[in-house]
Parts: C-alpha cells; sequence; structure tokens
C-alpha cells in the first residue's frame, strides 16, 4: 500500500524555516536545522537513505517550489517525479514536473499513482501543503526530524487545524544533534 508521509526537521518550537525564508534563500535563518543530514552516524545517515529510497513521488506548494529555486528543475528527492499544487499554471516548469491546479487532493492521487507503479510512498514537501493533506484525511505519517534549537520565528511545520489530530508514536531515533520522530495519524 502507497503511504502518503510528510518528513521535515523542525525547531523545538516547531519551525521548518526560519525567519527571512525567500526563493534563493529558501531557509531563511534556520539551515542550521538541517546540519543532521550531513552526519553520517547512525542513525542519521540510515534516515537519510530511507527518506529518500522510499519516496516514489513528491508533492510541493508552489511557495515551497520556488523557495528551493525550483529545485534546478529536478525534485526535493533528486529524480523522483515533482507534483507542484499552484493556483496558476507554471508555463517554464521542468520535465519531471507536473503543475497541478486543481488542488491538493488532485495532486495527491497523480503523485500516488506513480508512485505505486514503482512501489513506493508519496512524500509531501513542506509544511502548509502537508496541512492541507491532513485537514482531507490523505497523509498517513509525519516524521519530524527534531533539533534542539529555538528558531523563535519562521515557518512553522503545521499550520491551523480545525481539530486536532491524534497521532501514534511509532518510532524514535535519536542522536546528539536530532531526534527522529515517526508518527502515524490515527483515522
Amino acid at each position: 500500500m502507497t503511504l502518503v508521509f510528510t518528513t521535515l526537521s523542525a525547531s523545538v518550537d516547531g519551525y521548518v524555516s526560519g525567519r527571512g525564508a525567500r526563493a534563493g534563500n529558501g531557509l531563511g535563518d534556520g539551515f542550521r536545522i538541517f546540519n543532521w543530514l550531513s552526519d553520517d552516524s547512525s542513525p542519521n545517515k540510515a534516515i537519510a537513505a530511507y527518506d529518500g529510497h522510499r519516496t516514489g513521488a513528491v508533492v510541493s506548494g508552489r511557495n515551497t517550489y520556488e523557495h528551493a529555486d525550483r529545485w534546478g528543475g529536478d525534485s526535493m528527492v533528486p529524480g523522483t517525479p515533482l507534483f507542484v499544487v499552484s493556483r496558476d499554471p507554471i508555463p517554464d516548469a521542468a520535465p519531471r514536473q507536473t503543475i497541478v491546479t486543481d488542488g491538493i487532493e488532485s495532486a495527491i492521487e497523480q503523485a500516488t499513482e506513480v508512485a505505486a507503479e514503482a512501489g513506493k510512498d508519496v512524500k509531501i514537501a513542506a509544511g502548509a501543503t502537508a496541512t492541507d493533506a491532513l485537514k482531507v484525511g490523505l497523509l498517513d505519517e509525519i516524521v519530524i526530524n527534531q533539533v534542539p534549537v529555538l528558531l523563535g520565528g519562521g515557518h512553522p511545520f503545521f499550520h491551523e487545524l480545525p481539530e486536532a489530530v491524534e497521532l501514534e508514536c511509532i518510532s524514535v531515533a535519536a542522536s546528539q544533534d536530532v531526534t527522529h520522530l515517526t508518527y502515524r495519524i490515527v483515522k
């Protein structure tokens, strides 16, 4: 079964980018929360590798797409098909980047078809898009790579929800610089 998951690094106060995030500086002053990705020690290396291996398609929102400089014409997970949710067409999108203008449900449906063909999962890139997927009941799993820092501002992982969402913790792996928390959405 193809799962829809989101995984991001976050500060203890819940931010996935720092202040000043914009195109060309997508993480603002929050780059530190991604330092663990260059750490080859266990469990960090294995967790980063698993994230890339399990991903068969990526769904991103337009803001993240632009802040990441359109991933240089590729995807958040290099070589993986990217579906960008946008209100408006993006005529100069790269060939492996599908622009979806009819909503999050359509983007996830299209991404799931592609990922399922490869026997893999769909990764939701960024907080606002993950929140939208959660609101419509299409998110199955959340992975938070929590870094011991308080950024004090920036973009939060999740935005306001209409009600509480119950989670079941299915995995915890810790190193000195990051704690990897995996939650299943209780439906």
